[in-house]
């Protein structure tokens, strides 16, 4: 079974109602060089080379960021002239590349990540890990937690890998909000927003999610 179809077996709202109607329109202009590497430097405050680097940390942002860079992911970005992003984390990651079988049989989860492994398993899978990250990020729209929380239960957005994603907000309270991400794996409430608004600039924001989000990678 090729790994696409393992991928789809194993993980089996207007502007008006809200503000969060949006497209995969051409960006009017670009983020400035200096906002750019701002938002990257906060991404990888933690992360250093993007080739060995490797903290172990499995709350923190290193594999995407490493993703972003070598795919070249974060010149897309930068050519946006804003955008939202709902970064997982590096277990959250690890957790995929276990489940698609990419780590081995009988592999055991520990305190700390083997980012570089977790990374390399992904990278040499075959997955389009452009298109992927693509689907993590709302285009020319930076949409605060509380802008998701104030608007419609559910509504799909266009992300900008010309997929759509659903969310829906279960809980609204400000202590414990809870907002689940649709992807198209076929799980109902295995991504979650668990840290709104982690990183932010003035046209960028990041949002922390518990899972990969995944496209259709079927076709």
């Amino acid at each position: 079974m090729g790994l696409r179809r393992r991928i789809a077996t194993t993980f089996a709202a207007s502007a008006a109602a809200a503000g969060l109607a949006v497209g995969l329109a051409a960006p009017a202009t670009a983020l400035s060089e200096a906002e750019t590497n701002e938002f990257l430097g906060k991404l990888t405050a933690t992360y250093n080379d993007p080739t060995v680097s490797s903290d172990g940390n499995p709350y923190d942002f290193d594999i995407v960021t490493k993703a972003a860079l070598v795919t070249g992911a974060d010149k897309i970005l930068a050519g946006l002239d804003s955008f939202t992003l709902f970064a997982p984390n590096d277990r959250a990651f690890e957790v995929t590349a276990n489940n698609l079988g990419l780590l081995g049989k009988n592999y055991k989860y520990s305190a700390k990540v083997d980012e570089t492994r977790v990374f390399n398993a992904i990278a040499n899978s075959g997955v389009d890990v452009t298109e992927i990250l693509l689907y993590h990020v709302i285009p020319n729209a930076k949409v605060t937690g509380k802008q998701v929380l104030s608007g419609p239960f559910t509504q799909r957005i266009d992300m900008a890998n010309q997929e759509k994603l659903r969310v829906t907000v279960l809980s609204r309270s400000a202590r414990f909000p809870v907002i689940v991400l649709g992807d198209k794996d076929g799980r109902v409430f295995n991504d979650l927003v668990v840290r709104p608004d982690v990183i932010s600039t003035e046209n960028t924001v990041v949002h922390s999610v518990s899972d990969v989000l995944l496209p259709d990678l079927t076709n």
